[in-house]
């Protein structure tokens, strides 16, 4: 042996070398199996965390991922797992040990690589969703405690597997732990003092599940629940009449910025805007209760009647035959950026429009939303007002509400709700026949028996339902054709419920008259609360066919031939004043040019016309700018020519209301409302 300048020979050195090297390995053999069985635990936990606390929210792609690519790299160092034999075979085992090496190597930098971006996007996930919907979705952070505690799972178990095949003998690595067992038991004699390999190895075993536990706290902790003011318990027992006369000024005046929607409620009118939901109280403007989810993107309702304001606006709200309850719909955690293909794409609200207390609140896959007295048609699902409690999965019957056809969403019956629509007409040639709906129904009752109305009317736009209140109408003499009426002289119709179409002994109940009528006027209707009939008429607007029987060129003085009262179950007088308003407009005050401005309001039924002066700058417009209806036409023939004011009938007072900065369409606007109050009792 040659020693070298320092007289330490080569081969000397390089044992050396291998010794500490081995002596590092043999460390990290005794803490990486402690290390292990923390990792394990904290993914037990993260699974344990995931099922017992459930957002409801659907995360499979994002919970199928981590597993799926941490244990495909995991598995392709299993399948060319390290040997001994081959790591020390003096012929192949350089070579061989380079392979297994890098397999190993490239298996956890992968892991390594690919673990901080999964969890980033969960927690980005998370945080959006949380944000935008209010919905903490602890799913998600069950998913990346699983997915850093698998990560740090699969990588000590391939470092201990290859530590051990390159620094443990062969005959060491070859037992099985079922060896041990068959060994003689003996006593052993432990040194005493600290015992500080154990407590090492039990902070090894629990440091993973407590650091991943400690940073899964903040998350947790987080919520974003709705902000809420109910009205006082006393509102429930004083509720409004609807006005019975006009006033001639009103009670008050109050501006909602970002307006979507309005209805009238139970104890007054219910206004949606982009910040939430609130109750009016009708005698003097004042918000009664209100219900706000920052920064929340509400959804329009698919398939809705008019707006109040139009067809150019979009319907968000729809109200319970008895006014009691509102249901809404805000963007669920699927609709959100960077949830965007996982969870559902709706959150469904119902509020009790007299406290403004919240009575469902769960997600949706969206699809047609009906509401009857007690339940609410959610897409597929049927849920009970106030418990959200499932009633009935038409998935689970192979029923598929509406199919292909365009669903409705809005009130329904008093406990019937309204699943297909088929559009008829008579069979012949004429290109001037009339359309109707056969409306497929279900009670409440009993969910397995599908009912098919008779004849129905249907809006002249599109072939859709209309429910007022739990009403529609329909043809008295079966279907509609050329030989029992005509557009000019109309058909005969009658008021029913949907739950008389929807039961057995439908046809015994009691109809109502309407007289002779082509269609429903949607607009006077949800105006005035009540059915109103668009008559028959010899105009040139409803000679060609019922697609020409529309508001755009309707000449005559009126648009509606009878109106019945859902509440009374009568047909109001059209020759008496009733507090139902039929047009409202606004006129210059002075000269045709001049800025001063006349809110004009005429009532339904004859009856004296109110106005009253209106502030300066209340107008975008002109005062005598067709937006504004100068010419007092019906409401529907207003609104077909983009008036800008309009009304509601509502408990405690009429409310008109003006598109005051004259936004664009499908954005919120800025309404100024006009509560008129005369005529309005407490009962």
């Amino acid at each position: 042996d040659f020693a070298d300048p320092l007289g330490q020979a080569p081969d000397t050195e390089a044992r050396e070398t291998r010794r500490g090297a081995v002596g590092i390995a043999q460390r990290l053999l005794h803490a990486l199996p402690a290390l292990r069985v923390g990792a394990l635990l904290s993914v037990i936990g993260a699974v344990v965390l995931f099922f017992a606390w459930p957002s409801g929210v659907h995360t499979f792609p994002l919970w199928g991922m981590p597993p799926a690519m941490i244990g495909t790299l995991w598995m392709a160092t299993v399948i060319v797992r390290p040997r001994p034999s081959r790591f020390r075979d003096p012929v192949h085992g350089s070579r061989i040990a380079v392979i297994r090496t890098a397999v190993a190597i490239l298996a956890i930098g992968g892991i390594v690589a690919l673990t901080p971006e999964m969890i980033r996007d969960c927690l980005s996930i998370w945080s959006s969703v949380l944000f935008r919907t209010g919905v903490n979705t602890v799913d998600l952070i069950a998913i990346a405690m699983g997915t850093a505690g698998l990560a740090l799972l699969s990588v000590t178990d391939i470092l201990l597997r290859t530590l051990r095949a390159a620094a443990l003998p062969p005959e060491l690595l070859h037992k099985r732990w079922w060896t041990r067992l068959r060994r003689p038991r003996k006593s052993v004699q432990r040194p005493r003092g600290p015992r500080r390999r154990t407590l090492t190895r039990a902070a090894l075993v629990l440091a993973p599940s407590v650091i991943l536990a400690g940073a899964a706290v903040f998350p947790l902790s987080r919520s974003k629940k709705p902000i809420q003011r109910l009205a006082p318990p006393s509102a429930a027992k004083s509720l409004p009449a609807y006005p019975t006369s006009l006033a001639g000024k009103p009670a008050w005046i109050k501006d909602i910025k970002n307006a979507l929607d309005i209805a009238a409620g139970a104890a007054g009118p219910v206004v949606h805007t982009a910040d939430g939901v609130m109750g009016l109280n009708p005698v003097d403007g004042s918000v009664l209760w209100s219900y706000v989810r920052q920064d929340a993107t509400y959804l329009r309702l698919r398939g809705a009647l008019t707006h109040l304001m139009g067809e150019e606006h979009e319907r968000t709200l729809a109200v319970s035959p008895n006014h009691r309850y509102v249901t809404f719909r805000m963007a669920g955690p699927g609709e959100t950026r960077d949830g965007e293909g996982i969870g559902q794409s709706a959150i469904t609200i119902v509020l009790d429009t007299i406290t403004g207390q919240v009575l469902n609140d769960h997600l949706s896959d969206d699809g047609p939303l009906q509401i009857t007295d007690s339940a609410i048609m959610d897409g597929n699902t049927i849920y009970s007002i106030g418990s959200d409690v499932e009633m009935w999965d038409f998935d689970e019957h192979d029923v598929d509400p509406f199919g292909r056809a365009t669903p409705y969403s809005g009130t329904a019956g008093h406990s019937t709700f309204i699943i297909n629509i088929d559009t008829e007409s008579e069979n012949s040639l004429d290109e001037n026949r009339i359309s109707y709906l056969r409306l497929s129904l279900v009670s409440q009752d009993d969910f397995k028996r599908i009912h098919t109305s008779a004849p129905t009317a249907m809006r002249i736009k599109s072939p859709n339902a209309i429910c007022i209140d739990g009403w529609t109408a329909i043809y008295s003499d079966e279907a509609p054709t050329s030989t029992n009426g005509s557009f000019n002289q109309g058909w005969e119709m009658q008021a029913v419920t949907l739950d008389s179409l929807a039961s057995e002994a439908g046809s015994q109940q009691q109809k109502h008259d309407l007289g002779r009528g082509v269609t429903i006027n949607v607009p006077a209707s949800m105006t005035t609360g009540k059915l109103a009939i668009l008559p028959g008429t010899p105009s040139p607007s409803a000679r060609d066919s019922f697609n020409e029987h529309s508001f755009c060129s309707w000449v005559d003085p009126t648009t509606v031939s009878a109106l019945f009262d859902p509440s009374t179950q009568k047909l109001l007088p059209m020759d008496q004043p009733s507090g139902l308003i039929r047009a409202v407009g606004i006129s210059p005050a002075g000269t045709p040019d001049s800025l001063e401005a006349r809110m004009r309001v005429a009532p339904m039924g004859g009856g004296e016309e109110v106005s009253f002066t209106i502030a300066p700058g209340s107008t975008f417009h002109t005062p005598g700018s067709f937006r504004y209806n100068p010419d007092m036409k019906d409401i529907a023939t207003a609104l077909q020519h983009y008036s800008e004011v309009s009304a509601l009938h509502a408990p405690g007072a009429n409310i008109i209301i003006l598109n005051s900065a004259a936004q664009k369409f499908h954005t919120p606007h800025t309404y100024r409302l006009f509560g008129l109050t005369e005529g309005a009792a407490t009962g």
